[in-house]
Order: C-alpha cells, then structure tokens, then sequence
C-alpha cells in the first residue's frame, strides 16, 4: 500500500499546449493504474491522485507516462515506460550555456540535433533505437535504459561541438560492442544450460 506521504499524490505544472494531450490519455491511465487524474487547464496543473488500493509501483507510472505525455511523447510511446526497462531522461538546455544572449545559442544547439529537414535527429533516434522530442528549451529521451544513456551522450557531444560524423562513429561502436556482448551472453548461456542438462 501507499504511505501517508504519498496519499496526496502528485501536482504536475504542464505547458498549457500538452494539456488536450494529456486529457485525451486521461480514461486510459486511470483505468489502468488505478489513479484519479485532474487536469486544470487555466492553471496548467495536473494532479495524480492513488485509489484506495493503489500502489507506489502504480502511482509513479501513472506519474512518468504523464510527464512524457507533457514532454511532447504521444501516449503510445509514453506508456513504454510501464516497463521498468524504460526510462525518461530530460536535457535542459539552459544548463550548457552562459548567460549571454542564452535565446540565440538555445536555437543553434537545437538546430544542430535536429539538422538539415531533421535527418539528425532521425539518424540520433534510429542508431540509438529511442525517441527523442525538442522542445523550446529542453531535450527529452525516451527509451531503454542503456539506449537512453548513449543517446543523452550523444546528443551532449553535438552541444560540446563535436560533427556528427564523429558522433554517429561512437554510437555505430557503442552498437557493435552491444551486439557483441548480448552474443557472448546467450552462448554464455547456452553453454551453461547443456552443461546443466548433462550433469
């Protein structure tokens, strides 16, 4: 069961255009997890609140599938994060710039992740097998975990300056040693398991 504590639940503060988003997920997410979803349009709030027999498990799903709608994700990819191998990583722009002229030097990190017509950004989503949203300040990843991780380096060596050459390099080796190692896994496996069979 769910602590005192957590009894009030969650208050969501949501930019005002992800609401319809989020209200049209609503039924979904309360059926599924149990919860009580409030969505207060003039405030740009959203309140998750537990049922009775609602779980801290249930709630913080509830809540996760809920910030990635608000991030800009559709629900069909959001409710990914039912799973536990799925994560949400946010990169705020702000924090990789100096004070000056911040709006100008957002706009050029942003238009070197997304690059020319968006191929960046779909060549960064279909190497790192994640899905990624720009928003007006933030970058948000949404994907497996160890996918999420490549992808958040990725995206932050483009910001540091690096070409994308260089970058996608990294990532097409961060594939190969991933490949390599999941074989080396199942014949790890396999061996051990026929070596059970005959014992």
């Amino acid at each position: 069961m769910i602590s005192d504590y957590m009894k009030g639940g969650f208050k969501l503060v949501v930019e005002k255009n992800r609401l319809k988003a989020i209200s049209d997920s609503v039924k979904a997410i309360e059926e599924e997890f149990g919860v009580k979803v409030m969505v207060d349009n003039d405030k740009g709030e959203v309140t998750i609140i537990p049922g009775v027999n609602t779980n801290f498990d249930q709630l913080m799903k509830a809540k996760n599938i809920i910030e990635a709608i608000s991030y800009g994700f559709d629900y069909n990819d959001a409710q990914n994060l039912r799973s536990d191998d799925y994560t949400l990583e946010i990169i705020d722009l702000r924090d990789y710039i100096n004070n000056k002229d911040k709006s100008n030097h957002i706009s050029r990190i942003k238009a070197r992740i997304i690059g020319e017509d968006g191929r960046a950004k779909r060549v960064l989503q279909e190497l790192t097998d994640t899905n990624i949203v720009i928003g007006d300040k933030y970058i948000a990843i949404l994907g497996l975990y160890e996918n999420v991780k490549v992808a958040r380096e990725a995206i932050e060596m483009l910001i540091r300056g690096r070409q994308h050459a260089t970058v996608y390099r990294w990532i097409q080796n961060w594939r190969r040693e991933s490949r390599y190692r999941e074989l080396m896994e199942r014949l790890s496996r396999t061996y051990y398991e026929e070596g059970e069979e005959e014992g």
